[in-house]
């Protein structure tokens, strides 16, 4: 009997080689810390420091909004409840319903939400691969190379319901092959990549999808609330509006400043997809959900999203992106998304100049295999709309203070190659 052990992934080999950078970084302190939020986007450490977060995924500073917090604090003592303690397809609450509606007309789609955005995947995912979206026919799931990891870990999943194939990153050409030999073909892929300097090519995918009828599977958990309006994220913002062969999985708990996840199903009033999905998946049948507190802040920050503020805090987040680009070089130079990526000689040079900027005042995190390639250890800085210019300025002083001494890191930071 042929051997099909592995085809997907290998936790024992992905151990044996990262373990030990894991080990390292916690060693370190930049991995396992545990830091007090301070206001204002800082960090207060065990010893009693101030930190700048360079690392913050509220990329909006929304996270610590005093109308959000207040919103789920009053949500728990209105409702009575953290928790409805039952599955969603039995009973719900009221919240949780105007939540979903509030989210609903924001983004005019389709929307449902879950847990977080990974739970979203696994909702979905598996039921776009059995057919039940795609006219009956099981598509030919085709997942970009570096789909983020709660996408790319249920491919063997998808693999018990239809042909899975994966593609060099952005590679429209290999797509367009795909779908002239198939009769249904669907496409996971983020649209933005959350370790900086891509984006999905949408319009291309569009094109495809008008002469194909292409499925388009988009993770937009880095560029919602971010960018377009009303922060409906980079593909939709494109796009114009979703269509029925279109679905997006989201976070409500980075740039949105709320809670879980959200997916939508598709055009806002029409219920086939959600009903497919709710009735054959696990997360959006088991009893988790997003709990009251959640639900709140989600409700507040719906309200938020339409108001001259969101405007204002997307443009501040555009003038320090601008800025970080005028100061420091790294990978997604230039473009609109909030993240950066620094890449350094090797993961223990990463992580050593990880340590010396938690020392000189700032937090920045070290990543290496599995999160990026092998070989393309680095620093991920994700700006935000509240960090200040001094911020900006102290982190780059501080960076070019910590190279000098480290040329080979010098010339990977300032050629990228990741």
């Amino acid at each position: 009997m042929t051997d099909r052990f592995h085809q997907y992934t290998d936790i024992k080999k992905l151990y044996s080689l990262s373990n030990s950078n894991w080990d390292y970084a916690a060693e370190a302190g930049v991995h396992g810390c545990v830091f007090e939020p301070s206001g204002g986007g800082r960090l207060q450490t065990p010893d009693g420091r101030s930190v700048v977060n360079m690392s913050s995924y509220s990329y909006l500073g929304l996270d610590e909004h005093p109308q959000i917090v207040a919103a789920a604090v009053a949500a728990v003592q209105r409702v009575g409840v953290l928790n409805s303690s039952l599955s969603r397809v039995r009973m719900t609450l009221p919240i949780l319903e105007e939540a979903e509606s509030e989210l609903s007309s924001l983004f005019d789609a389709e929307v449902g939400t879950v847990n977080s955005c990974a739970a979203g995947a696994w909702a979905t995912l598996p039921v776009l691969s059995s057919g039940l979206l795609t006219g009956g026919i099981a598509p030919v799931l085709v997942f970009d190379k570096r789909a983020h990891f709660c996408l790319a870990a249920l491919k063997a999943l998808c693999a018990d319901e239809t042909r899975v194939v994966t593609i060099p990153h952005n590679d429209m050409e290999a797509l367009e092959r795909i779908c002239r030999e198939n009769r249904a073909v669907a496409y996971v892929c983020d649209s933005v990549y959350s370790t900086g300097g891509t984006v999905a090519p949408v319009a291309e995918l569009v094109r495809l999808q008008e002469k194909y009828g292409l499925f388009l599977y988009f993770d937009e958990a880095h560029s919602t609330s971010v960018v377009g309006t009303n922060g409906r994220g980079f593909a939709l913002d494109i796009m114009g509006s979703i269509n029925e062969r279109t679905m997006l999985i989201t976070s409500l708990n980075k740039g949105f400043g709320g809670s879980g996840g959200a997916i939508m199903f598709g055009p806002r009033g029409d219920l086939s997809v959600r009903r497919a999905v709710q009735r054959n998946s696990g997360p959006l049948m088991w009893s988790q959900r997003i709990n009251t507190a959640g639900l709140g802040a989600i409700v507040e920050s719906v309200k938020l999203h339409r108001s001259a503020e969101l405007v204002r805090l997307q443009e501040q987040l555009q003038e320090n992106i601008r800025h970080f680009d005028e100061v420091v070089e790294s990978v997604g130079h230039g473009n609109t998304v909030p993240i950066r990526y620094i890449a350094l000689h090797s993961e223990d040079d990463t992580v050593n100049v990880s340590r010396c900027m938690l020392e000189a005042g700032y937090y920045v995190e070290p990543d290496f295999f599995p999160i990026v390639k092998r070989g393309g250890a680095g620093l991920r800085v994700r700006l935000r709309s509240t960090m200040s210019r001094d911020d900006i300025d102290g982190f780059a002083k501080a960076l070019d203070g910590v190279l000098k001494d480290r040329p080979e890191n010098r010339a990977a930071a300032v050629h990228g190659g990741f």
